[in-house]
């Protein structure tokens, strides 16, 4: 009798030369629209700092993204797992995406086939929303949903913790998150904590400057004005002013691919705390680690949405830790779900279209409706076949 080889997953180390990585680390403290600081910073020319992020682009290792503080826009983000029926599950992202404000779509891997949904509406059409999703549990689309008010999302920039420069390569020291836990800061930055107030701060020309820098982070202003139909001058007054002076924008997300998609996890965690110094803390320690991608706090609440991108030898000493933090007192329980790089999740810009100069426009009859004739076309669709 022959026997059987076990397979086994290889895990491929992605190498970065330690310059790079300085300039990735620089991306997320001055921002992709302040090369010279981060040359200046380190010593060298601005054109070798942009030659260097142009070769990592092309070899689709990083990328850039730029984060609208929406609460200063009245938006609210309603984060979203819905339980699909798996008969629609090839067709429901179109289901969701009716409603114009959607970010993210994603599925995800639960105990039962679900989707992640974020809408970014705005914060005096949370009903019509639930009416929306309620519909959908009535055209038995979906079985269910749970639903999270997050604060505007902190995006964990790449850093040199936890890289072992003289390896070259990414390490785990789990334990130094239980020795940082006397000394972590209980201060949280302004992003995750809970918002007073969805003010809108923002005009037609803000928006649509928002819009763009979604987009593309590096745009010019020369640019800018081409497509928005104005002079530089006006959008450099707007960026300076309205943009950057009002705190429209939270920061740039700079996403390093720093293991390989192919042997690596891709969770959606939600954890709760004991109290609010438990979140605090332990939310500072999560904030340079290179496990941790995007990070909200749920509103009124001690819980930490955290989107947790990790090699998959190391999902389970993820998880002991958590519970040996659970165990200490510090957290009361978590939930994840997760999703697969093969997966791709659908992203879109601000709904720049429905913003009518000093109020957003939610069009809920047209949604519900639009909801309902695209299930009456699926039906038919489905009864023909």
């Amino acid at each position: 009798m022959r026997s059987k080889k076990l397979s086994i997953l290889k895990h491929k180390k992605i190498k970065y030369d330690i310059i790079d990585l300085m300039i990735v680390e620089g991306l997320g403290k001055f921002g992709p629209r302040n090369l010279y600081k981060i040359a200046k910073e380190l010593g060298l020319p601005e054109s070798t700092v942009r030659y260097r992020i142009n070769k990592l682009f092309n070899k689709k290792l990083l990328r850039l993204h730029t984060n609208i503080y929406h609460t200063y826009l009245g938006l609210k983000k309603h984060v979203i797992f819905a339980d699909v029926n798996p008969a629609y599950l090839n067709v429901i992202d179109e289901f969701f995406s009716i409603i114009d404000f959607w970010i993210y779509l994603r599925r995800v891997h639960g105990p039962t086939e679900q989707y992640h949904v974020l809408y970014i509406a705005p914060v005096e059409n949370t009903r019509e929303i639930d009416e929306f999703l309620q519909e959908m549990i009535n055209l038995d689309l979906i079985y269910g949903y749970k639903k999270y008010y997050s604060t505007c999302y902190y995006n964990v920039n790449p850093t040199t913790t936890w890289y072992d420069l003289n390896r070259n390569e990414w390490i785990f020291d789990w334990e130094s998150i239980f020795k940082e836990l006397d000394t972590a800061d209980s201060e949280l930055p302004y992003t995750l904590k809970d918002p007073s107030s969805y003010p809108l701060k923002a005009d037609t020309i803000d928006i649509l400057i928002l819009k763009e820098l979604e987009k593309n982070p590096l745009i010019s202003y020369t640019e800018l004005a081409e497509l928005i139909g104005t002079q530089p001058q006006n959008i450099y007054y707007h960026y300076k002013n309205h943009i950057m002076g009002r705190g429209l924008i939270e920061d740039f997300q700079v996403y390093l691919l720093k293991f390989d998609v192919s042997s690596s996890i891709f969770l959606y965690l939600i954890i709760e705390f004991t109290n609010y110094t438990n979140f605090a803390k332990v939310t500072n320690i999560f904030r340079n680690k290179p496990f941790a991608q995007v990070m909200g706090k749920i509103i009124g609440e001690n819980k930490l949405f955290l989107y947790v991108y990790i090699p998959m030898h190391e999902f389970t000493n993820l998880l002991n830790t958590l519970s040996r933090l659970a165990s200490m007192g510090i957290i009361r329980n978590y939930e994840y779900r997760i999703s697969s790089a093969f997966d791709p999740a659908r992203r879109q810009t601000i709904s720049y279209r429905n913003f009518a100069g000093t109020h957003w426009v939610y069009h809920h009859e047209e949604y519900m409706n639009a909801l309902h004739n695209k299930y009456t076309t699926l039906m038919k669709t489905t009864l023909t076949n």
